[in-house]
Protein backbone atom coordinates (compact mmCIF):
# COMPACT_ATOMS: atom_id res chain seq x y z
CA UNK A 1 0.00 0.00 0.00
CA UNK A 2 1.50 3.11 -1.36
CA UNK A 3 1.55 6.01 1.48
CA UNK A 4 2.33 8.62 -0.49
CA UNK A 5 5.96 9.52 0.81
CA UNK A 6 9.17 7.60 -0.44
CA UNK A 7 13.09 7.91 0.66
CA UNK A 8 13.21 11.15 -1.45
CA UNK A 9 10.22 12.86 -0.29
CA UNK A 10 11.29 11.96 3.15
CA UNK A 11 14.56 13.48 2.95
CA UNK A 12 13.32 16.05 1.29
CA UNK A 13 11.00 16.68 4.12
CA UNK A 14 13.59 16.29 6.77
CA UNK A 15 15.70 18.74 5.39
CA UNK A 16 13.37 21.42 5.23
CA UNK A 17 12.18 21.14 8.76
CA UNK A 18 15.15 21.35 9.91
CA UNK A 19 16.27 24.36 7.72
CA UNK A 20 12.79 25.86 8.56
CA UNK A 21 13.97 25.51 12.48
CA UNK A 22 17.39 26.40 11.70
CA UNK A 23 15.97 29.63 10.46
CA UNK A 24 13.29 30.34 13.09
CA UNK A 25 15.73 29.45 15.95
CA UNK A 26 18.33 32.03 14.14
CA UNK A 27 16.04 34.88 14.38
CA UNK A 28 14.34 34.47 17.35
CA UNK A 29 17.52 34.41 18.62
CA UNK A 30 18.59 37.43 16.52
CA UNK A 31 14.89 39.31 17.90
CA UNK A 32 15.54 38.66 21.34
CA UNK A 33 12.04 36.49 21.64
CA UNK A 34 14.19 33.69 22.98
CA UNK A 35 15.67 35.18 25.44
CA UNK A 36 15.98 32.32 28.51
CA UNK A 37 14.87 34.30 31.24
CA UNK A 38 15.06 30.74 33.05
CA UNK A 39 11.17 28.85 33.48
CA UNK A 40 8.22 31.22 34.19
CA UNK A 41 6.69 31.34 37.95
CA UNK A 42 5.36 27.89 38.83
CA UNK A 43 7.13 25.75 35.96
CA UNK A 44 10.26 23.90 35.97
CA UNK A 45 10.56 24.11 32.05
CA UNK A 46 7.91 26.47 30.51
CA UNK A 47 9.35 30.00 29.75
CA UNK A 48 6.52 32.75 29.99
CA UNK A 49 6.40 33.24 26.56
CA UNK A 50 5.48 29.30 26.09
CA UNK A 51 2.77 29.61 28.81
CA UNK A 52 1.61 32.23 27.40
CA UNK A 53 1.62 30.89 23.61
CA UNK A 54 0.49 27.19 24.86
CA UNK A 55 -2.41 28.19 27.59
CA UNK A 56 -4.66 29.31 25.17
CA UNK A 57 -4.18 25.57 22.76
CA UNK A 58 -4.31 23.81 25.89
CA UNK A 59 -8.12 24.86 26.64
CA UNK A 60 -8.88 24.34 23.16
CA UNK A 61 -7.00 21.22 22.16
CA UNK A 62 -8.13 19.66 25.70
CA UNK A 63 -11.16 21.36 26.93
CA UNK A 64 -14.08 18.90 26.72
CA UNK A 65 -11.56 16.46 28.90
CA UNK A 66 -10.26 19.80 31.18
CA UNK A 67 -14.22 20.48 31.94
CA UNK A 68 -15.07 16.39 32.66
CA UNK A 69 -11.90 16.45 35.59
CA UNK A 70 -13.24 20.19 36.67
CA UNK A 71 -9.82 21.60 35.54
CA UNK A 72 -8.38 24.67 33.44
CA UNK A 73 -6.22 25.42 30.93
CA UNK A 74 -3.32 26.73 33.45
CA UNK A 75 -3.67 22.74 35.20
CA UNK A 76 -3.47 20.97 31.57
CA UNK A 77 -0.27 23.56 31.22
CA UNK A 78 1.03 22.23 34.87
CA UNK A 79 0.52 18.82 33.55
CA UNK A 80 2.55 19.36 30.45
CA UNK A 81 5.30 20.90 32.13
CA UNK A 82 5.37 17.56 34.82
CA UNK A 83 5.29 15.85 31.17
CA UNK A 84 8.67 17.34 30.26
CA UNK A 85 10.40 15.93 33.28
CA UNK A 86 10.51 12.50 32.06
CA UNK A 87 11.74 14.19 28.62
CA UNK A 88 15.04 13.03 27.24
CA UNK A 89 17.09 16.40 26.74
CA UNK A 90 16.97 16.71 23.18
CA UNK A 91 13.42 16.21 23.03
CA UNK A 92 12.88 19.18 25.46
CA UNK A 93 15.20 21.07 23.24
CA UNK A 94 13.42 20.10 19.77
CA UNK A 95 9.81 21.38 21.78
CA UNK A 96 11.24 25.09 22.76
CA UNK A 97 12.56 25.20 18.91
CA UNK A 98 8.87 24.76 18.11
CA UNK A 99 7.95 26.83 20.28
CA UNK A 100 10.64 29.77 19.36
CA UNK A 101 9.21 29.60 15.92
CA UNK A 102 5.57 30.07 16.79
CA UNK A 103 6.43 33.33 18.56
CA UNK A 104 7.23 34.89 14.93
CA UNK A 105 4.25 35.56 13.37
CA UNK A 106 5.52 34.57 9.73
CA UNK A 107 6.39 31.32 10.97
CA UNK A 108 2.92 31.18 12.93
CA UNK A 109 1.25 31.74 9.33
CA UNK A 110 3.33 28.91 7.46
CA UNK A 111 2.79 26.57 10.04
CA UNK A 112 -1.05 27.17 11.33
CA UNK A 113 -2.45 29.37 9.02
CA UNK A 114 -2.93 32.66 10.83
CA UNK A 115 -0.71 35.79 12.13
CA UNK A 116 -2.58 35.88 15.21
CA UNK A 117 -1.05 34.35 18.42
CA UNK A 118 -2.98 32.11 20.18
CA UNK A 119 -4.11 34.36 23.00
CA UNK A 120 -5.36 37.06 20.72
CA UNK A 121 -8.22 34.54 18.85
CA UNK A 122 -11.84 33.91 20.00
CA UNK A 123 -12.38 30.62 21.26
CA UNK A 124 -13.79 29.95 17.59
CA UNK A 125 -10.92 31.29 15.80
CA UNK A 126 -8.73 29.34 18.01
CA UNK A 127 -10.55 25.98 16.97
CA UNK A 128 -10.71 27.14 13.76
CA UNK A 129 -7.35 27.42 13.41
CA UNK A 130 -6.83 24.21 14.92
CA UNK A 131 -9.00 22.48 12.59
CA UNK A 132 -7.12 24.01 9.51
CA UNK A 133 -4.00 23.05 10.88
CA UNK A 134 -4.58 19.76 11.50
CA UNK A 135 -5.70 19.37 7.78
CA UNK A 136 -2.90 21.20 6.27
CA UNK A 137 -1.08 19.12 3.38
CA UNK A 138 2.87 20.57 4.88
CA UNK A 139 4.44 17.61 6.43
CA UNK A 140 6.03 20.84 8.65
CA UNK A 141 2.71 21.93 9.48
CA UNK A 142 1.73 18.33 10.69
CA UNK A 143 4.67 17.74 12.48
CA UNK A 144 4.69 20.93 14.27
CA UNK A 145 0.79 20.15 15.05
CA UNK A 146 1.12 16.91 15.92
CA UNK A 147 4.47 17.61 18.20
CA UNK A 148 2.61 20.25 20.72
CA UNK A 149 -0.79 18.67 20.95
CA UNK A 150 -0.15 14.95 21.36
CA UNK A 151 1.99 15.53 24.57
CA UNK A 152 -0.75 17.64 25.73
CA UNK A 153 -2.85 14.63 25.59
CA UNK A 154 -0.45 12.19 27.03
CA UNK A 155 0.41 15.08 29.49
CA UNK A 156 -3.23 15.03 30.92
CA UNK A 157 -4.12 11.18 30.40
CA UNK A 158 -1.54 10.01 32.75
CA UNK A 159 -2.94 12.13 36.05
CA UNK A 160 -5.04 9.44 37.36
CA UNK A 161 -7.93 11.81 37.96
CA UNK A 162 -8.32 12.69 34.10
CA UNK A 163 -7.70 9.09 33.28
CA UNK A 164 -10.36 8.40 35.24
CA UNK A 165 -12.98 10.52 33.24
CA UNK A 166 -12.25 8.39 30.24
CA UNK A 167 -13.75 4.84 31.94
CA UNK A 168 -9.88 3.43 32.13
CA UNK A 169 -8.62 2.94 35.93
CA UNK A 170 -5.87 5.11 35.10
CA UNK A 171 -1.94 4.16 34.42
CA UNK A 172 -0.63 1.21 35.34
CA UNK A 173 1.24 0.93 39.05
CA UNK A 174 5.08 1.00 38.73
CA UNK A 175 5.94 -2.54 40.34
CA UNK A 176 9.60 -2.28 41.99
CA UNK A 177 11.17 -5.64 41.48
Amino acid sequence: MDQGINRRGFLKLGAAGSALLATGSGLTLLSGCSSNDGPAEGYRYFRQQDVDLLTPLVGAVMGPALAAAGATAADGMKAYDDLLEGAMPGTRATLFQILDLMQLGAARWFLTGTWAHFADQSDEELQQTLADWSAKENGIARMAFKGLTQPMHMAWYVKPEAASTTGYPGPPKRVIA
